[in-house]
């Protein structure tokens, strides 16, 4: 039986027309949209996506809930796609090719990245001046908060994360109905905080 003994040269010339002069595969990177600002256009009603995509995407299309899709072609792989919309539900985005092929993956974005966060309630107090109620809340930071109670309006304006007080008057209905909504700039108006009703004399903590 003959011997095959592989000397140090060999060996190494064997190792490095491995390392080298054999094809190496490489995983493509997948088409993907990256870079998506979100922003809020309060007089359309619409919320806009804007964004990069990968050079295999032509078009981006946006849907919102169950609605009707939207497209908008990808130049220079840049994206901007707009849809008007009500309520609070997701949105989906994703990109496809020329044939109309979906490339990417779904990206949701949820109402934290369009709405503005609603403000929670801190304390009522209904203990002090008979027919006054004295709310806190802890509202978002450069928010507008408005407070409705019936034909009654109060609005101010936070510049910081900081508990906001509000003095309303003429509560005299043992049952009364004060809701609270906030909102900021690019970002759609909060959903409405409705406030439980506090018997007089008493005053209500919240738990969280």
């Amino acid at each position: 039986m003959k011997k095959v003994i592989l000397t140090s040269s060999l060996l190494g010339a064997v190792v490095m027309g491995l390392a080298v002069g054999a094809p190496v595969a490489t995983a493509s990177a997948k088409p993907a949209l990256s870079a998506t600002a979100v922003t809020y256009h309060a007089a359309k009603k619409a919320a806009t996506f804007a964004g990069k995509a990968s050079p295999k995407v032509k078009k981006v299309v946006l849907q919102y809930g169950k609605t009707k899709k939207v497209t908008a072609t990808v130049k220079a792989r840049k994206f901007k796609v707009t849809k008007a919309f009500s309520g609070y539900r997701d949105f989906k985005l994703y990109g496809v090719n020329q044939k109309g092929q979906r490339v990417t993956k779904f990206y949701t974005y949820g109402p934290s990245r369009y709405a503005t966060k609603a403000p929670t309630m801190v304390q009522i107090d209904r203990s002090g001046v008979p027919d006054t109620l004295l709310v806190t809340l802890n509202v978002p930071k450069a928010s507008v908060i408005t407070i409705d109670q019936r034909d009654h309006r109060l609005v101010k304006q936070y510049c910081s994360s900081t508990p906001a007080l509000f003095h309303l008057n003429g509560i005299t209905a043992k049952k009364y109905q004060v809701t609270a909504t906030a909102k900021q700039a690019d970002r759609k108006t909060s959903p409405v905080l409705k406030l439980p009703v506090v018997k007089r004399g008493l005053i209500m903590v919240a738990r969280y």
